[in-house]
């Protein structure tokens, strides 16, 4: 029985390595991925992945259960905001755990997590991984969203809510800090009824400088502080780069609710 199982192991083994030579993706989050898919046929076709995905099953999770959640907390902890802020260097340390704070709630889930802080809701997760840049490594898809949060408050119920969504690639994990290339980014308004989209491609330095949100968006006056990612917390006090940036820009004493 053993050897059947190792057999049919290998098996799998083989036919997914088999599927990445040919430019296949192995799906992970298939819900999100059906519903960007058709916004990455272009960039799929360019780098010779086939539109017809694998079905979303990992032969390691037969031996890992937690490889899921794993992923999720390696995004959490090393993923960089440098793709939302490209013209902040320091952008290129600020990863999503570094945002923690007291009123901040993260929920981890199977590759991804969704963030909740202040007005703002963060999903990111792992759609996919493909041989992106054809080297012997296999890529991470990557899909994030940044939203403001729907409110019932009869005085501040928003009827028209902004919401922005990062298609990325990331082509080394061997650091702490994860790097990712935006492939797509596409503005939503999201209604009651419906939404309304715009979708920019082919970014360029400068277009995606000019498509860098506001830092008056992100942060709520009085609740600026960012603080270590939370297995560093204790050991040092001193202030992160990107605090220091926002307690110096004119932007921080500017309210979500204004």
């Amino acid at each position: 029985m053993k050897k059947l199982f190792l057999l049919a192991f290998l098996f799998l083994c083989s036919c997914t390595a088999s599927a990445n030579t040919q430019g296949m993706i192995r799906v992970y989050d298939n819900n999100i991925y059906q519903n960007v898919k058709p916004m990455l046929l272009a960039d799929f076709t360019k780098h010779g992945i086939l539109t017809e995905d694998l079905p979303s099953f990992n032969p390691v999770d037969c031996f890992q259960k937690e490889w899921g959640l794993l992923t999720g907390r390696e995004l959490y902890k090393k993923l960089t905001l440098s793709f939302r802020y490209p013209s902040i260097e320091e952008s290129k340390t600020w990863t999503f755990a570094s945002l923690k704070e007291d009123f901040t709630k993260t929920t981890m889930y199977n590759h991804g997590f969704i963030m909740e802080r202040g007005l703002e809701k963060i999903t990111v997760s792992l759609l996919g991984d493909l041989n992106w840049d054809a080297d012997e490594s296999l890529d991470w898809l990557v899909y994030c969203r940044f939203e403001q949060k729907a409110t019932t408050d009869a005085l501040s119920k928003n009827d028209a809510r902004p919401a922005r969504e990062y298609l990325v690639v990331i082509t080394d994990r061997s650091g702490d800090y994860w790097q990712a290339n935006p492939l797509v980014i596409r503005d939503l308004m999201l209604f009651s009824k419906g939404q309304e989209a715009t979708i920019y491609r082919n970014l360029t330095e400068q277009k995606q400088k000019a498509l860098e949100p506001s830092l008056a968006i992100d942060f709520e006056a009085g609740q600026t502080q960012i603080l270590d990612a939370p297995e560093t917390q204790g050991k040092s006090n001193k202030k992160s780069k990107q605090d220091k940036k926002i307690e110096g820009s004119p932007l921080k004493e500017q309210s979500l609710s204004e």
